[in-house]
């Protein structure tokens, strides 16, 4: 099945779904109310390119819905091949939700999501998925939303998982007092011995010092040449930003590229000089990064999943550290809800 076959199980009579290569996505995206970055096009190019680049096959299926000529709503997906398991997901093995500009009647929105989730379980049969997963409540949220309640009503069972935020509302001194007591000390420390830099893109060797580094870090080549190519346009088109420090010799010791809109920014890319982690650089580097945020209107600076060892998906070690790491700069923690069928 080609992307355009498989987009078909998503329309009906009184709407379409349409490829996000037919139409202004970027266009759209500013209608919706709260937008995540998630959602943004640069951040879907940016996804695609780092699954191809594990040599995985992967589709984009990312779409909107037509009615009477005008999108109403963007869904971001991908057909995912695998040799052991195909699988259709966003992030985190996950369908994300579909998203509608702010006139959208509720019932409407229902209907249209009722029937693309009946066209994801067709589809789930059509291409031998075996293990399909959605996710919701993506912000701060007292409110169930009409995606989580369709979820249910199709039998799907319910797991919680969580998610860090800093809230960009508060001023430094009551946000700093959400800080892990230890951290405050380790700040204090990185401030005598490293120095911090905002990345105004003046000179390309700060980021390919900063490649380089993440490579070291990671022991191997993570993401491919293209993937760097689109964060680096990110930062000149000024839509992202990257944060570094270096030791007193000038030598980049940490570095922390953030994808933004103007609702929220996203802790997307990290590196650290491995040798020197008995130095608090990333502590240090949080904190520079997190006073910069609060100048800017932003509401949310979303830091990323905060990982249990009792967790479904099982996480690695790693994945809990670098969680409890995050946890320490947060000032809320969500529920995120995972649907499945097993």
């Amino acid at each position: 099945m080609n992307c355009y076959s498989i987009l078909e199980t998503f329309s009906s009579k009184k709407f379409k779904a349409i490829h996000r290569k037919e139409f202004n996505w970027t266009e759209i995206y500013t209608e919706i109310k709260n937008p995540l970055v998630y959602y943004r096009e640069n951040y879907i190019d940016f996804r695609l390119e780092c699954l191809k680049g594990t040599e995985l096959e992967c589709i984009d299926i990312s779409f909107g819905i037509k009615l009477e000529n005008k999108i109403i709503g963007l869904m971001p997906l991908f057909f995912i091949r695998k040799s052991n398991n195909n699988e259709l997901s966003f992030l985190e093995n996950s369908v994300y939700p579909i998203k509608f500009i702010s006139t959208i009647s509720p019932n409407l929105k229902k209907e249209i999501a009722n029937q693309i989730i009946k066209g994801i379980l067709i589809l789930s049969e059509l291409l031998k998925i075996k293990k399909l997963t959605f996710i919701d409540q993506l912000i701060p949220s007292k409110k169930l939303s009409l995606w989580h309640n369709i979820l249910l009503q199709h039998n799907f069972k319910c797991h919680i998982t969580r998610e860090l935020f800093t809230d960009l509302k508060l001023d430094y001194l009551d946000l700093k007092k959400h800080y892990r007591k230890s951290y405050k000390s380790l700040i204090s420390k990185g401030s005598r011995i490293l120095n911090p830099y905002k990345f105004n893109g003046d000179d390309e060797t700060v980021w390919q010092e900063f490649k380089l580094l993440h490579f070291k870090a990671a022991g191997r080549k993570t993401r491919s040449d293209r993937s760097w190519d689109l964060l680096f346009k990110e930062v000149m088109n000024n839509n992202s930003s990257f944060y570094y420090c270096t030791d007193q010799n000038g030598i980049m010791v940490g570095g922390s590229f953030i994808m933004e809109n103007d609702f929220e920014a996203i802790y997307a890319v990290a590196a650290y000089n491995r040798e020197l982690f008995n130095l608090p650089i990333g502590h240090f580097l949080q904190d520079f990064l997190i006073k910069d945020l609060l100048q800017t209107k932003k509401r949310w600076y979303r830091l990323g999943r905060k990982f249990h060892e009792m967790d479904l998906d099982r996480p690695t070690n790693k994945e809990i550290q670098i969680g409890k790491f995050k946890s320490g700069f947060s000032t809320d923690s969500i529920a995120n809800f995972r649907f499945s069928l097993i």
